[in-house]
């Protein structure tokens, strides 16, 4: 973890009040000057409005208060760290453009990923020609890595294929035989979907329903149906956070009872409970962090990291938030080590540090496939969790680990 250094920060504090930052605030001013080369500056484009909207709202609050609090201990290496920020809109097109302003400004030391894997693709095409270090925290589709010849970008989450893996040993463990799968017909549920029929097979168990749905075209209820006329003991898949919600939904709405229910993207985030109610009940998920696993980075401890985001935004964070905190803490130690000796970042040296770093953050272990890896940049050493809704003892729900059975929280909960 990082320590304070309050001398060599209050030696820097005339320049930092020139610029108009705050020594202990996050600094978040994209147009702010810097003309004596004092500021260490991290950028990136994260969808805070359209369709990405909550989960990235989660992500810009983690970057945001990963930065404010590496300001309170001292920047790097003594220099504060400006964060330039953009909304994307959950807009392809509108990153790309967005992330090749940062690169054209000629002021960024490195950078940090969008939200989700379609954006996070698109965008890297760019970056990586650029030749500008991207930590990549929330884009888990493993094409975006595999066999792509990836030599400035890395990963953050575990890939795709592994997200709901082990919902399918949680199922088989209450007496599941048959699969439901649906999945939204994008580069990352299309993965998690791979995963899901490669268990299936493992397993012995029968995938009864196979189907795919449109970007923003599903019919939520019409699929419930026809998983549940379709004998599915464990309904499995989805897309992003909306397809949760609405499949949850559904289910209930066509009289499906599946043994289990484990949606993508959504359960494993606190505030799905408010979304959905007591129908989060036995809902199961998957997160790649929880702070029940007490892990700690180059900034805070998970501890230290929640209460921080609870006082600074009133809720408790999810995964996203912490992947957001955690692409920072890893962006900053890569700074902090490889800084040169005229004070000044190398961009070249950031890279190999990220390449090459078996390391923690808050969002756990770190470590990705070297450069000469087909796989170079994918991340080989986080292990994603399945996560379920319980009743809580007083009335409610509460979020528990139920898989891996090693660091499990509580035995799984079953619909019927």
């Amino acid at each position: 973890m990082n320590h304070m250094r309050p001398s060599i920060l209050a030696a820097l504090a005339p320049a930092v009040v020139a610029l108009g930052l705050t020594v202990a605030g996050c600094v978040d001013d994209p147009a702010g000057p810097d003309p004596d080369g004092v500021l260490i500056t991290l950028a990136a484009a994260v969808a805070e409005s359209g369709r990405h909207s909550v989960a990235g709202t989660d992500v810009a609050r983690g970057y945001r208060l990963a930065v404010e609090m590496l300001n309170e201990q001292g920047g790097i290496q003594g220099r504060p760290v400006r964060f330039e920020t953009r909304d994307d809109g959950s807009d392809a097109e509108t990153s790309v453009r967005l992330y090749a302003e940062f690169i054209a400004s000629d002021t960024i030391d490195a950078l940090l990923g969008p939200y989700s894997s379609p954006i996070t693709e698109a965008v890297l095409e760019v970056t990586e020609a650029a030749g500008v270090p991207v930590v990549a925290p929330m884009a888990a589709a493993p094409d975006i890595w595999a066999d792509r010849g990836r030599e400035w970008s890395v990963q953050l989450l575990n890939p795709g294929s592994s997200y709901l893996e082990g919902s399918v040993e949680a199922a088989i463990f209450g007496g599941a035989r048959t699969i439901a799968l649906v999945w939204e017909n994008t580069a990352f549920p299309a993965s998690v979907a791979s995963g899901v029929r490669e268990a299936a097979r493992h397993h012995g168990l029968d995938v009864v329903l196979d189907q795919s749905y449109p970007v923003g075209g599903a019919d939520h209820e019409a699929l419930a149906s026809a998983a549940r006329d379709a004998g599915g003991d464990l309904f499995i898949g989805g897309g992003y956070a909306a397809d949760a919600v609405a499949f949850t939904t559904a289910v209930g709405a066509v009289g499906y009872t599946p043994r289990l229910m484990s949606l993508l993207l959504g359960p494993g985030e606190p505030h799905f409970v408010d979304e959905v109610g007591a129908a989060a009940r036995c809902v199961v998920g998957n997160t790649p962090w929880s702070p029940a696993l007490g892990t700690s980075g180059f900034i805070a401890d998970s501890d230290t990291f929640v209460s921080r985001y609870e006082s600074a935004y009133g809720s408790t964070p999810g995964y996203h938030a912490a992947g957001g905190f955690a692409a920072v803490e890893l962006a900053a130690e890569g700074l902090d080590q490889t800084i040169l000796e005229s004070g000044e970042p190398d961009r070249t040296a950031l890279r190999d540090f990220l390449f090459t770093a078996e390391t923690q953050t808050v969002l756990g272990p770190y470590g990705v496939f070297p450069i000469t890896d087909p796989q170079a940049g994918a991340q080989r050493a986080l292990k994603g969790l399945q996560v379920q809704w319980q009743d809580d003892g007083a009335g409610g729900l509460a979020l528990r680990i139920i898989h891996p059975w090693a660091v499990a929280e509580a035995v799984p909960c079953y619909i019927r």
